[in-house]
């Protein structure tokens, strides 16, 4: 019972640790105390998506839109780059961007400059520096080794036709370039979620994205809870508290309760990702996504198999066992797999990975110390048997 009770405890812990935020908008941060030392920015913002840092002042007193902006982010390679822009379309995505793109060079060499982003640029076209409409000034870019932060800044004048109080924001990082030129970024949720609509004067944001992310969130949360969690303890209620080592009476409520649930809860994130892979025009994972369909047909056929389970005394019942209990396992295997893929292609923070994993070895953990006390018994018995023959 105490080892259910910590299995409770834990899962709460994992689902507080997922909804624990690292965000902040104080640019009394660490991260930006760099930036204020470059240019003047009074408001600061952890962007949600490629550890990105944001950080703005604009002039009330002036009658053109004039902002100074900054933005870092961290470069994982030894050359690489990081774009913001802004896009004065409807809403915010990549192409119609005037972006600002810092390069750094396999060299070390650091360069910063202005580019149009086009359609011509999403099918594959060479990107190169190009004179934008917004009025750009006081441009400045730094590396900086212990971080590995690459730092943008510059005074930007914005056309009529950009409003600070909905201002469609894009920002990227990459790891490929070729001299002033940088390379196809990867095609991760984190770079297709970079985009959101800001406010800068009230530091209010608004993006589909960051909706399709909380979808993302509680559809993973539901398949791991339902699939990753409570399937395999109905399977271990199943194995271990029938008949031996330890027999239970009501076992089988138990583990009735579990699988009702697990399938449930895991059908709901099921049905989720479903759809959130058909509203995904950009990117598909098929590894993923086959898991899934896999794991939610074979798991319906487990729950059919509760209706249409023979009598014990039937012939074909040592059969349904067999066919019960090895795809029960299999499917075990199955989600653990995708249910690690799916935190690979999320990324979410460490939590979800090591809280899971923790999950997993307590499980483990009660399966060993069962088996264990299981052979112990079995001998025990079978010893006296043979004693009293």
């Amino acid at each position: 019972m105490s080892s259910l009770q910590g299995l409770v405890v834990l899962i709460l812990a994992f689902i507080s640790l997922l909804f624990t935020s690292a965000q902040s908008s104080s640019c009394n941060d660490q991260g930006f105390s760099f930036m204020k030392k470059r240019i003047s920015i009074t408001k600061c913002k952890n962007l949600g998506t490629l550890e990105a840092k944001f950080g703005w002042d604009y002039n009330e007193k002036t009658h053109n839109k004039t902002i100074n902006v900054c933005f870092g982010a961290r470069l994982h390679a030894v050359a690489g780059w990081v774009a913001w822009g802004v896009n004065p379309c409807p809403r915010p995505h990549m192409v119609g961007t005037r972006a600002l793109i810092g390069i750094k060079q396999p060299n070390g060499l650091v360069v910063l400059n202005t580019f149009n982003i086009t359609r011509d640029t999403k099918i594959g076209c060479r990107l190169l520096p190009s004179d934008i409409e917004v009025g750009v000034h006081n441009q400045h870019i730094e590396y900086l080794e212990e971080t590995s932060f690459l730092i943008i800044s510059a005074t930007l004048t914005l056309p009529p036709e950009y409003n600070l109080s909905k201002l469609n924001h894009v920002w990227q990082v990459g790891s490929h370039v070729e001299d002033i030129e940088p390379k196809m970024h990867a095609v991760t949720l984190q770079n297709v979620d970079s985009t959101e609509t800001i406010d800068l004067i009230s530091e209010e944001t608004q993006s589909i994205w960051h909706q399709r992310h909380h979808l993302r969130t509680v559809h993973g949360i539901l398949n791991i809870v339902g699939w990753g969690v409570l399937l395999p303890i109905g399977v271990i209620i199943a194995r271990y508290f029938r008949n031996f080592p330890v027999k239970y009476s009501r076992w089988y409520h138990f583990h009735i309760f579990c699988q009702v649930w697990a399938f449930t809860l895991g059908s709901t994130g099921w049905f989720m990702g479903m759809w959130l892979g058909r509203h995904s025009k950009f990117y598909e994972f098929r590894t993923h996504r086959i898991l899934g369909i896999i794991i939610f047909t074979f798991s319906t056929l487990q729950m059919l198999a509760f209706l249409l389970k023979p009598e014990k005394k039937d012939e074909s019942r040592q059969y349904w066992d067999i066919y019960h209990h090895f795809l029960g396992y299999s499917l075990i295997v199955v989600i653990i797999v995708n249910v690690f893929d799916g935190i690979s292609i999320l990324q979410p923070s460490q939590n979800w990975k090591w809280s899971y994993v923790g999950i997993l070895v307590l499980l483990a953990s009660i399966v060993l110390v069962l088996e264990v006390f299981t052979w112990i018994k079995f001998i025990k018995k079978k010893n006296k048997t043979e004693n009293k023959t």
